[in-house]
């Protein structure tokens, strides 16, 4: 067998178990964090290898995983079709803005596209790492250990079950480690490759790897010796137990929320279906007085309800986009709920069922349907809505005075809030200025201050406890329930009125019929958020949840007219500032796109010379281009400015021989397998019309075999040594 075909089906053999053992680490992460799209990611994976086993030229190989990934993105971030003008403009639309977040450190405004992105190079670079470990060190020793160190954490700490995975994991290492083994022996004893002492050495290591882990799976085993560690690791840690424990119940919508906390399993019932253009939040009522423990409704309006016939325009609190901007939203329900469910800017409902009326609760904006004074669950309605649009100058309008109504209702608090809530609250907007800018503040601050999203081991404050303060500074674990209502009470700590939302979150694409895409909602998509009352302005959605993005549309008008600025927004005038939409347990992660105008904004802003670090940033990038594509000629030179100094006698003999020997690899003059050095030095001899290759190495292997060096001439093989280098760098 030729050696070129040995070597590609050897590596074949690599890339394969490789490509399992990849898998392992991607099954937990999309477990946990609730992607989808596994396949797709596997088939990246296992291009990368493909392209590194025929060692396809760096340019092509960027290109194909480039459009790969760019593919992806569109594929499953948009309602766009991947290669056209209308993705490329979504791609690099989604690029520029997250790029301009990160040069600004505007860490929250990151959206899932770019993350994606940055998971693909990840994984990108790990694969290159993987080759390099193979191909170069032929040990893949740590790598093992890290997955399998990997893979125990989040068996040990999470709801994973690694435990069949750990024994893939080292059944598979095994195997690869027993290649690799093998492959350091040829090389190192100087033998050529053939299958039948390949396989002669590899059977007997196979054999044993089989049979001790036929014993293993197949024989009983003792239980666990020592007590489980887990509990005491997390009590010391302040992640178990707190106040009176933790309960666990099923993730989904409900009416009861007076008492939060504990933990919840997923429940991936099916709610509703929404066919709609674009991702969003599903509002459904709001609360708003908090207890210490929980959440309740007002009852400022006492059993007052609103009522609107089908095709009414529905009078609420929250503002209401422009005319011209309205769509509509079929909403197939699945799961019984005997609510409206709607987005943001909502104006009507239709629906054909005959004498429905729509009940509004006045203190929750809760909607509900009836027929003939009794309460209904419709199969389908569609809603008509306007996504309303903050203009930026009104967000950043000095505070004007806001409404006693809404302030005695909305700043509501027990007098049992601990004061270092308060405080908490008033440290992290110094410097703010605006009530827009410290609510900001208050949402960005849980990204970047040690809480974590988790929906299991979550606490429940004791009979004393409050439910705000033990999530800001005993525990820091929890999920939507926790973010939100801390919110909303710092909000309100510091004169801001805030009040609780429920809803659900946007749910996963099953469906795409052109610009219309078809969202599924399921109980796992049960979620809460936080509305604060901005003047000028009305209720402003906020999303403090780690993992979720919030769905506002800020139109970021920095040089229009006051005129045309009133013209974008629209508040109904008919109705009196109230609350808004609600929403409870939530888990899994969701996405949703920005929709602002930041592009815009950053290319204004650059046309003006300012964030001058984005320009300085693609100056950088060039120079690193160039650095790479010309790093034959400068290394050698930069070594030789460094190194060249060094004194060459018997002790650093052999060191200056394997430096020159990686320099001219460098170049592209790699020592062939099986390759002489006697031979290799005269193949560098005949490129370089020169005889010093065969000086050095000659000196070289009278130093290895234990020669006399007594009378060489190492002023001759300096200058041998470093006209090779010179003449490596042209």
């Amino acid at each position: 067998m030729k050696r070129a075909t040995f070597k590609y089906i050897e590596l074949s053999i690599y890339y394969v178990l490789i490509f399992f053992i990849l898998r392992e680490w991607l099954v937990p992460i999309m477990q946990l964090t609730g992607t989808g799209h596994m396949n797709l990611i596997l088939i990246f994976i296992a291009l990368s290898l493909v392209i590194s086993l025929f060692k396809i030229h760096f340019i092509i190989s960027w290109i194909v995983k480039g459009l790969y990934i760019s593919w992806f993105i569109v594929r499953v971030y948009s309602d766009t079709a991947p290669f056209s003008v209308e993705g490329f403009h979504f791609l690099t639309h989604d690029l520029w803005t997250n790029f301009s977040s990160v040069i600004l450190a505007d860490w929250t405004s990151i959206t899932d596209s770019f993350r994606t992105f940055l998971f693909f190079v990840l994984i990108w670079m790990l694969i290159y790492l993987v080759h390099h470990w193979i191909t170069i060190r032929m040990n893949i020793f740590y790598f093992l250990v890290i997955t399998v160190f990997f893979i125990a954490i989040l068996d040990t700490f999470t709801r994973y079950d690694g435990s069949f995975a750990i024994v893939k994991v080292v059944l598979l290492g095994l195997i690869m480690t027993s290649f690799l083994y093998v492959k350091r022996l040829f090389k190192q004893a100087g033998i050529q490759k053939d299958w039948k002492k390949y396989i002669l050495l590899l059977m007997p290591i196979i054999l044993l790897i089989g049979l001790t882990s036929s014993v293993a799976i197949f024989l009983p085993k003792a239980s666990p010796q020592w007590p489980d560690p887990v509990p005491f690791i997390k009590s010391a840690t302040g992640q178990g137990e707190v106040g009176e424990g933790t309960t666990v119940s099923k993730v989904g919508y409900g009416d009861d929320d007076e008492t939060l906390g504990g933990s919840f399993v997923a429940d991936d019932q099916v709610v509703f279906l929404a066919e709609a253009e674009t991702k969003q939040y599903w509002r459904v009522e709001t609360k708003d007085v908090y207890t210490s423990k929980g959440w309740e409704k007002s009852d400022y309006f006492l059993n007052e309800f609103s009522v609107f016939e089908q095709g009414d325009r529905i009078v609420h609190s929250l503002p209401i986009g422009p005319e011209d901007q309205t769509k509509t939203s079929l909403i197939k329900v699945v799961y019984p709920y005997d609510f409206i469910i709607h987005p943001y800017g909502l104006k009507s409902v239709y629906t054909e069922e005959p004498n429905v009326e729509l009940f509004m609760d006045s203190n929750s904006e809760k909607i509900t349907p009836v027929i003939n004074t009794e309460e209904t669950v419709l199969s389908n309605y569609v809603v008509e809505y306007s996504k309303p649009t903050y203009l930026y100058s009104n967000l950043k309008k000095p505070t004007e005075e806001i409404d006693s109504f809404i302030r005695e209702r909305y700043l509501q608090l027990p007098n049992s809030l601990p004061d270092r809530v308060v405080e908490l609250a008033n440290q992290i907007i110094k410097g703010k200025e605006t009530p827009y800018d410290q609510a900001r503040a208050i949402e960005d601050y849980f990204g970047m201050n040690g809480f974590r999203y988790d929906t299991e081991n979550v606490a429940i404050p004791s009979k004393d406890q409050d439910y705000v303060d033990q999530f800001l500074f005993d525990t820091k674990v929890g999920y939507c329930d926790n973010f939100s209502s801390s919110m909303v009470v710092m909000l309100r700590s510091i004169g801001i009125p805030a009040r609780w939302v429920k809803g659900f979150a946007g749910g996963e694409v099953i469906d795409r019929n052109g610009d219309v895409s078809t969202f599924e909602i399921t109980n796992n998509d049960a979620h809460s958020w936080v509305e604060a009352y901005i003047p000028n302005v009305g209720w402003v959605n906020f999303e403090p949840t780690i993992g979720f993005t919030n769905t506002r549309s800020i139109d970021y008008d920095l040089e229009k007219t006051e005129t045309d600025q009133d013209e974008t927004l629209t508040v109904d005038e008919d109705t009196e500032p109230e609350e808004t939409v609600e929403k409870e347990t939530g888990s899994e992660e969701t996405t949703a796109h920005k929709g602002s105008k930041l592009f815009e904004i950053v290319t204004k802003s650059l046309t003006q010379g300012k964030y001058i670090y984005l320009s300085i940033l693609i100056l950088i990038l060039i120079l690193i281009l160039v650095l790479l594509k010309y790093r034959r000629k400068w290394i050698p030179k930069l070594f030789m400015k460094f190194k060249g100094n060094q004194p060459l006698d018997e002790s650093s003999l052999e060191k200056h021989y394997l430096q020159l020997l990686k320099i001219l690899e460098l170049q592209g003059i790699k020592r062939k397998e099986g390759q002489t050095l006697t031979a290799f030095a005269k193949e560098v001899d005949q490129k370089f019309e020169t005889n010093d290759m065969t000086q050095f190495t000659l000196a070289y292997e009278e130093f290895v075999y234990g020669e006399q060096l007594s009378e060489t001439d190492f002023a001759k093989l300096k200058e041998c040594w470093e006209y090779l280098i010179n003449r490596g760098s042209g």
